[in-house]
Order: structure tokens, then sequence, then C-alpha cells
């Protein structure tokens, strides 16, 4: 039995191995000697989004965050011109070669600027859910053990990957995972700016305000969300789903600029409770819940204070 105490080694764990999934899924290919540098590049640019100067003096957050930018930018923008000329299958070969209505190929910057995205997305967002995900099935053996059941009950070998084609089997987990990312919603803060006046709670609200939209805040409103709290994976049955406002749970956004990411992120779930619940147990003190850092993306401060006991 091994307990995890170092400040962010859960985190720093998780955003290893999503950042390779990232890469092997996007790029057709793992990053090598690069993820160290770009790890810490991705992480920078996240952090300098919240930074409070907002002048790029050396040694500032904001400076550090143009600094992974700028290693982000040049690193994509080296293989662009390698991968139109090899081809290949992956999302990033197949942007280098997408052209626009008029035929001509999507410039370097806008490839890079997908790509960026992409990767940013499945990275640090994935890191802080499946994190949470661990709190959450720690402090809740009973929801730990039926998922277990769960993953169980397809058959497979302990060290047999889930076919595709079965992850739709993985309810529970599905819900669990649902459930987790309603209490600490990986982007707790949405930026909008309105692109037309309107109206909102009697408020009007003239085009080019910049809004925001709160997942965090909705997501624990009581009306919506009975003891908001309360870790209940039952909330999403279909039965509980039927009725809810389609904008009552939006980890992903909502609308035209719902997160491409969203079924990725689902089937990474699935597959990291597979591989973690089929060798592992997770519990924690009674009454231990972790101090959280919320801006930009959930983190626990202590590094998640949690025992692993191998099954």
């Amino acid at each position: 039995m091994a307990r995890i105490t170092r400040p962010d080694a859960v985190l720093s764990r998780n955003e290893t191995l999503t950042l390779d999934l990232a890469a092997t899924s996007f790029l057709g290919t793992g990053l090598g000697a690069e993820m160290d540098g770009i790890t810490a590049a991705f992480v920078d640019m996240v952090a300098a989004t919240i930074a409070p100067i907002r002048v790029a003096l050396p040694g500032t957050q904001l400076r550090h965050g143009i600094n992974g930018r700028a290693r982000i930018v040049a690193w994509f923008s080296r293989q662009v011109p390698i991968r139109r000329e090899q081809g290949g299958s992956d999302l990033f070969s197949e942007l280098c070669r997408a052209t626009t209505d008029d035929g001509a190929l999507l410039s370097t910057q806008a490839v890079v600027d997908h790509m960026s995205f992409f990767m940013m997305a499945a990275h640090d967002t994935m890191t802080s859910s499946l994190t949470s995900l661990v709190w959450l099935l720690a402090a809740n053996p009973e929801w730990q053990r039926r998922l277990r059941d769960e993953i169980a009950g397809l058959g497979l070998h302990r060290d047999e990957p889930v076919p595709f084609e079965r992850l739709d089997e993985m309810k529970l987990t599905e819900m669990a995972f649902k459930e987790t990312l309603r209490i600490m919603p990986p982007v707790p803060a949405v930026p909008r700016r309105a692109l037309r006046d309107f109206s909102y709670a009697g408020f009007h609200i003239p085009a080019g305000t910049a809004v925001g939209v709160n997942p965090l805040f909705t997501h624990h409103m009581p009306q919506i969300w009975p003891d908001p709290s309360h870790f209940d994976p039952n909330r999403f049955t279909e039965a509980a789903q039927a009725g809810r406002h389609r904008f009552a749970f939006v980890p992903f956004g909502g609308g035209a600029h719902m997160c491409l990411g969203l079924n990725f992120a689902h089937m990474q779930a699935k597959c990291f409770a597979h591989h973690l619940l089929q060798n592992l147990s997770v519990s924690v003190a009674p009454g231990y819940a972790p101090a959280w850092k919320m801006w930009p993306i959930p983190q626990p401060k202590d590094g998640l204070r949690v025992t692993v006991a191998p099954i």
C-alpha cells in the first residue's frame, strides 16, 4: 500500500499520461524527447491566462506563457511542411492537407492554432478531470465498487484494452465521470463576448460586452441539483436527464461552440477507469477533502492525499 503525498504527484503523472494520449491520438506519434518541454509549455500557457501582471516582464507568469506559446508554435510550424509531404491519417496530417472553399491549403498559422488548442484542451482539462475522478471514487467506495464490478463484467483480461465498440457498455462509469464534471468542471468559467445586443434577467447587454458563463456556479444551483455537493452519478440516468434544461450541465460549453473533445474525453475517462480500477483501489482518510486551486483549471493544492493499494 502506498500513500501519495507529494504535492502535484497525481496531477503531474496525469499530465504526462494525457499529453502522451493526445499526441498519439492527434499526431499519430508520441512526443518522445520533447515531452517534458511541451508539457511545461502548455502548463505555462494556461497559467498565463490568470496572471495578475498583464505586462510581459521577465520572470512573470505572462512572460512564461508567451514563451511557452512560442515554443508550441515553433514545434508545430516545423512539422507542417513535413506532414504535407509525408501524408498520414492522423488529425494533424489531415489538417495540414485541408483546404479552404477556394482550394487553398490552410495557412500554417491556422493549422498551428487548431492543433495547439486541441492538444491543450485534451491535456490540461483531462488532467484535472481524471484527478477529480480519482478523488471522488476514493471518497465514495460504494461507487468505486460498482464501477469495478461493471469493468469486471466486460470479461476482459487485466492488460487487455477496452475495444472501442464496447465502451458504450460502461454506462455507470460514464455517469460517474459526468457527475465528476458537474461537481468539479475542468473549466470553471468560460469567457465570451456578446455578438449582438440582448437582454438577460432584466439587464440590457450591448454588443461587444465581455460576458462570462460560470459552469461551476450553474452545476451547484440547488434548484436544479438537489444537495449539489453530494456525489450521486444517478443524476445522469436517462430518466433523470430527460426533463433537465439542456444548459444545466455545461462542462464542455454548449451550442455552436461546444467542445469538440467531448466524446474523446468520455473515451479517455472510461479507458482510465478500466485500467485503474481493475488494478488498484483508492481511498482517503475519513473526512478528508482536498483544498482546490480553482483557476484557471482546478487542481488540488496538497497533491491529492489518497491511499493506493493493489487489487
